[in-house]
């Protein structure tokens, strides 16, 4: 919690000059407020050292229960949880209900109250964040300013969400899909669901929009593809090379892309004289460890002179997640790969081409991947092709 500085002093009093006014001067989180308690005095009878009466102890008692209200009203404000400035204070001490507060100030205070309570991972606040970034440029392109929460209405909303549409998130113009978009106003939606919590909105605007999140294709690379991505030589361009390596280290691990960018070589242990991760996921936190194939053991020694190794003791080289899904479409293209291929189909070849296709029990398969349900990895097995090729044979033997 920020620090609050309060200051008394006399002020002229108006077509008067031999009487003055205590004046207090409220400083907080960079914001002045000055607010006035109608004490009327003359200035011999002031102590400008120590804030206060030099022998009336009514007026300074009256002053002391100016000092409360005003840390009770800082007080209150700190345990609602939200942004606030001295004005805000102020009107608490006038007895004010209503706290004024922008909608961008009060998203910020929202993440940081998540993010010192630990409620929320890592990875979900930088989630936000970007759901944030959205918003600020909404704001900016439609020459708004950042308007009180109170003001938030369908109309915002609706025209944020026309706004989305016409984001091209990359360097080559791709739109937002629809997931992606519903999962911006899923964000703001839960912001605006603690706006109604502390009263500062009455309703939620979302009302009027209905989000749908249609069940998304789960691409994966077959053995065929798998074989084709390695085969490809790109030797003479190291970011693809760099990225390639990322991506199969994935398709070896079932590492999430923010897991395997950040493994260090400390998450390596030996059990059983056997190399496993040990991993703890940065979107559940949960642990877990895993063994290590000898195709994802090529890669780590491959980077064992690399810049990040020596420099970070990282596994891998160091590249974003847009540079690599943007490098990615290069690298399909080379090799007649047609998927729209990017960094998370990784994980799902893992699940399917190396694990399931593999006859790796369901419950291993789950633990692998770091799911907290069987039901999550049961959707890998109802695409596997190897299964439903077992299947049809099993089938054709008890038909014939």
């Amino acid at each position: 919690m920020k620090a609050m500085s309060i200051k008394k002093y006399l002020k002229p009093l108006k077509g008067n000059l031999n009487y003055w006014v205590v004046n207090y001067q409220i400083l907080y989180n960079r914001t002045k407020a000055e607010l006035s308690t109608g004490i009327r005095c003359k200035k011999l009878e002031w102590d400008e050292t120590g804030e206060r009466f030099k022998s009336n102890s009514f007026h300074n008692q009256s002053l002391a229960g100016i000092d409360n209200k005003i840390w009770r009203a800082k007080n209150d404000l700190d345990d609602k949880g939200i942004y606030y400035e001295a004005r805000d204070i102020k009107l608490l001490v006038h007895g004010e209900k209503k706290i004024n507060i922008r909608i961008i100030e009060f998203y910020k205070s929202y993440l940081a109250a998540k993010q010192n309570d630990k409620e929320i991972s890592k990875s979900t606040i930088q989630k936000y964040e970007q759901t944030l970034v959205y918003l600020e440029k909404f704001l900016k392109a439609k020459g708004k300013e950042n308007p009180m929460v109170s003001e938030i209405d369908s109309k915002f909303i609706h025209g944020f969400n026309e706004f989305l549409k016409l984001v091209a998130w990359n360097e080559f113009g791709d739109s937002l899909t629809l997931s992606t978009m519903n999962k911006h106003h899923a964000r703001f939606r839960t912001i605006l669901n603690d706006a109604i919590k502390k009263e500062f909105l009455k309703t939620n605007p979302y009302i009027s929009l209905k989000l749908s999140f249609p069940n998304s294709k789960r691409e994966y690379l077959t053995q065929e593809e798998l074989e084709a991505l390695q085969k490809i030589d790109l030797a003479n361009n190291e970011s693809l090379d760099r990225t390639r390596d990322i991506f199969l280290f994935s398709c070896f691990t079932g590492l999430r892309y923010q897991d395997a960018i950040q493994l260090k070589m400390e998450n390596i242990i030996t059990i059983k004289e056997k190399l496993y991760l040990k991993i703890d996921q940065i979107k559940t936190g949960e642990r877990r460890e895993i063994p290590i194939l000898d195709n994802a053991l090529d890669i780590i020694k491959k980077y064992s002179t690399s810049k990040e190794r020596i420099i970070k003791d990282l596994v891998l080289p160091t590249l974003s997640n847009q540079k690599i899904n943007q490098y990615l479409k290069i690298i399909a293209n080379l090799a007649s790969i047609k998927k729209p291929l990017s960094h998370h189909i990784a994980r799902h070849t893992c699940a399917t081409t190396i694990l399931l296709d593999n006859k790796v029990p369901l419950e291993m398969v789950s633990h692998w991947l770091g799911h907290n349900s069987v039901r999550t990895t049961q959707i890998y097995a109802k695409i596997s092709h190897s299964n439903l090729e077992d299947q049809r044979e099993k089938l054709n033997l008890l038909i014939k």
